[in-house]
């Protein structure tokens, strides 16, 4: 497993690039001004950001559990992504709603467009960082999954 730095240090990096993303989204889907925008991402970020460091450590966890490994083929790699966005998607669609003042089809319109988008960054993210920052002890094994 990661350490505790290693994981801070995933989820900080990972939502660095979110916060720009997000800014993205939003701006696409509504007459939206930047400033609300950027602090609605900033806001939604930390939000995420306990998240990330929840998801990924208990994904990881019940992937070692069931596999005895941390290695991710790209059918795990794309579940772990999946079973994070929808995560995510249930602490967002409340916040935009509550936050920015949408109605629910663009609440949901601004979801749909970062569900796409999260999707392809979440798994570039989460290649890049594990080929950038190995699992030392992370050894291949005949995976159930």
């Amino acid at each position: 497993m990661r350490s505790k730095l290693d994981w801070f240090r995933h989820a900080f990096a990972y939502e660095c690039g979110a916060i720009v993303l997000r800014t993205l989204c939003t701006l696409a889907v509504a007459d939206t001004a930047l400033g609300s925008a950027s602090a609605f991402s900033l806001f939604s970020s930390f939000t995420v950001f306990l998240l990330t460091l929840t998801h990924t450590k208990v994904f990881d966890y019940f992937l070692w559990r069931s596999t005895g490994s941390l290695v991710k083929t790209r059918k795990i790699r794309l579940l772990h992504c999946v079973s994070y966005e929808l995560a995510g998607a249930a602490i967002s669609i409340p916040l935009t709603l509550w936050l920015l003042d949408f109605h629910l089809a663009q609440a949901l319109w601004r979801e749909a467009l970062m569900f796409i988008v999260f999707l392809l960054y979440t798994y570039l993210y989460n290649y890049g960082y594990d080929r950038l920052f190995p699992v030392p002890h992370a050894q291949p094994v005949h995976s159930r999954l």
